[in-house]
């Protein structure tokens, strides 16, 4: 079906049997009859070069009838009588601009070659207009209510983020006023492949602000040392936190080396930080010796630079540092296995042992084993009081955002040793591991390796459900922690195990803050044994609060056994579990793709009938229950009738009652769309 203007014809494709087709006398005929146009109907008759034209293309009107048709109506236009001739003439030329847009070829002599595109993504066809508008609207402007705009349409529909025009608009969100939503945005085209490079380089302004300093991390997360180039040439012309980035995306590149050294010698303030943090993740020489010497003169920053890289000199150095420190600072209580440190020692070795993420290697792993012998570590004040450093010290986070409060130096140092192995699970770091864990003395002292044990296992090739079982039921952990302790330390451990859909497997997360531009970075190592069957049936058997907050994450929607027996568990806990924990039993019936709600509506609101329950909190609670449309309905109208009735007392239920009806109807309709 062709178009031209409002009127519309409909053609088939003209086929030959063999030879080439001469379409002259049809671009000929084309081109008098919008010179008709031109000059007007009343002289068209007239016209002798149409005449010619209509007489040129009677050979043709034997091969189709599409042929022939045009030529009745070419042939009509030359008659005498006036009457209908604009319309019979813009039938003409819509027919015959038809014909030539089926016919049309293109060819080239030499060899074809790939069109080089902008980049930017595909382009959805389908996209609905009103929706990539306001998408679009809500990424590139300020206002009120617009980041919640974009998550939603991105959980709904997130193919929608591959059209170019999106694409485009999501560069410029980095620059958002909002800074969540420059984040978000940010993680998302973290994640994308290196067609969206031509866009981020785009207009790229070395002396701009935050959205170019986004625009580096993003370049560095999708394509890392391929933009070397791109980073050295914009370093010269860059300013403040955009040129700190830059120095420090050098590091994707061991090339680099020269230069970042040049850049230590030149630069000044952060921009000579980062190019010591980019250095630090070069496997060369020339870097061990630079920072060898400035451990020398300042032992403080030189491990600062040397906390999140894994090169093998810089677990030598760390490695030495800390059995140094270990050796020969403070004199130790031998009947107690403590040391006493001076002051001024005891940022160094905190400092020291935060450097020890992601180092392995044999230095390492013999200052863990002295470390282990050392349950604690004190400093003297003035007064000759003594005080666990790790009271005035907080070390770093991890991968749920806790903060460091262990008790002891053991503890920290089981901690440490098991976000090495998290980071990088050498065969090195794993025996030491479970060296540590069965060791006797360390045994008796309420074994803190347990969680990097459970680590090892999880990272290892064999089944670790029946070793599990033996440590958690049948050995020493049950007898020597009380059931709440041993039920954190085992979620703390499996913290960060996830189920991905998308790559169908299990993975073990676990999320670093970057020292160098506090960039949250997410280190992911992949599980290869099976973990459902009797690996599940153990912890749904362990039933701890704890362990259920993290086995939400667990759901393989793919194994329908397993997806069912955690839907059941999930179901059982939220009507029987503690309240505290509803909204992780709520969450995980979702993910299992539950379709009842009866009765934890009901149970949630009896739970709190004694308490001052709020009318918004109600409405807003409406949104976290599982269930098809037709069952949270049923659910939902239960809760009004109580509240109607009087059984439950709300505060300010008359200022919300309007909304909780409004938000059934809003979120029944938001189910059946698959919400």
């Amino acid at each position: 079906q062709y178009c031209y203007g409002n009127r519309y014809c409909q053609i088939t494709v003209l086929k030959e049997a063999e030879g080439k087709m001469n379409l002259a006398p049809i671009y000929e005929l084309r081109s008098r009859l919008r010179a008709s146009m031109i000059a007007g109907t009343n002289l068209i008759s007239e016209d002798f070069r149409l005449k010619r034209a209509v007489e040129e293309i009677k050979p043709l009107e034997a091969l189709s009838p599409v042929f022939a048709r045009i030529g009745q109506l070419a042939a009509s236009l030359l008659s005498e009588s006036s009457e209908g001739k604009e319309a019979v003439l813009m039938d003409t030329i819509t027919l015959v601009d038809a014909l030539l847009c089926t016919q049309g070829q293109v060819a080239v002599a030499d060899e074809i070659e790939p069109i080089r595109v902008n980049g930017g993504g595909s382009v959805i066809t389908n996209a609905p207009y009103s929706v990539v508008k306001g998408l679009v609207e809500a990424l590139t402007t300020s206002g009120g209510g617009h980041y919640q705009f974009v998550i939603d349409t991105h959980e709904e529909k997130p193919e929608i983020f591959d059209d170019y025009r999106v694409k485009s608009a999501m560069i410029s969100a980095l620059g958002a006023g909002y800074a969540e939503l420059a984040e978000q945005v940010t993680r998302w085209l973290k994640q994308e492949s290196g067609e969206i490079l031509p866009l981020l380089q785009k207009g790229f302004e070395p002396k701009g602000k935050k959205e170019m300093v986004r625009r580096v991390q993003v370049m560095e997360a999708v394509a890392g040392g391929k933009c070397n180039d791109f980073y050295i040439k914009n370093i010269c012309e860059a300013e403040r936190e955009v040129k700190n980035e830059l120095i420090y995306a050098l590091r994707h590149n061991q090339e680099n080396v020269a230069l970042l050294q040049e850049l230590i010698r030149k630069e000044k303030g952060n921009a000579k930080k980062m190019a010591y943090y980019a250095l630090a993740e070069m496997e060369d020489e020339r870097a061990e010796k630079v920072f060898r010497e400035l451990y020398e003169k300042k032992p403080m920053d030189a491990m600062l630079y040397l906390c999140m890289t894994t090169t093998r000199w810089a677990s030598r150095l760390v490695g030495e540092s800390l059995m140094k420190m270990l050796t020969i600072c403070g004199e130790p209580d031998y009947g107690k296995g403590e040391k006493v440190f001076e002051v001024k020692e005891t940022e160094q070795l905190a400092m020291i042992i935060k450097a020890l993420s992601g180092k392995g290697g044999k230095e390492i792993c013999e200052a863990y084993r002295m470390a282990s012998r050392v349950p604690e570590i004190y400093y003297c004040t003035p007064e000759e009081k003594k005080i666990n450093i790790w009271r005035m010290h907080i070390p770093v986070r991890r991968t749920d955002y806790r903060r460091l409060e262990q008790k002891n130096f053991a503890e920290v140092m089981a901690y440490f040793l098991e976000t090495a192995i998290r980071l990088q699970p050498s065969e090195d770091l794993c025996e030491l591991a479970m060296e540590l864990y069965q060791k006797k003395e360390v045994a008796d002292r309420n074994n803190v390796y347990f969680q990097a044990a459970v680590a090892v296992r999880l990272l290892g090739k064999e089944d670790c459900s029946q070793w599990l079982r033996e440590q958690i039921f049948v050995k020493r952990l049950l007898k020597e922690k009380k059931r709440k302790d041993l039920g954190e330390a085992l979620g703390l451990a499996l913290k960060g195990l996830v189920y991905n859909a998308e790559r169908g497997g299990y993975y073990l997360q676990t999320l670093m803050q970057d020292a160098a531009n506090e960039v949250l970075e997410v280190f992911e190592q992949q599980i290869t044994q099976e973990l459902g069957g009797a690996f599940m049936d153990l912890l749904i058997e362990y039933c701890s609060e704890d362990v259920d907050r993290e086995m939400i994450h667990f759901v393989n929607k793919e194994d329908e056994e397993c997806r069912r027996k955690l839907e059941e568990y999930f179901y059982k806990r939220a009507l029987t579990g503690p309240t505290d924990s509803m909204k992780y039993y709520w969450e995980g019936l979702r993910i299992c793709g539950c379709e009842s709600c009866e009765g934890l509506f009901i149970e949630y609101i009896r739970r709190n009938s004694g308490k001052e329950m709020h009318g918004w909190a109600i409405c807003q609670k409406l949104w976290e229950l599982p269930g098809t449309a037709e069952a949270f309905e049923k659910e939902a109208g239960a809760v009004y009738q109580m509240i109607c009735n009087g059984k439950v007392k709300v505060r300010y239920w008359n200022g919300n009652e309007n909304i909780y009806k409004e938000y059934i109807e809003i979120i029944k309709a938001k189910k059946r769309e698959g919400f």
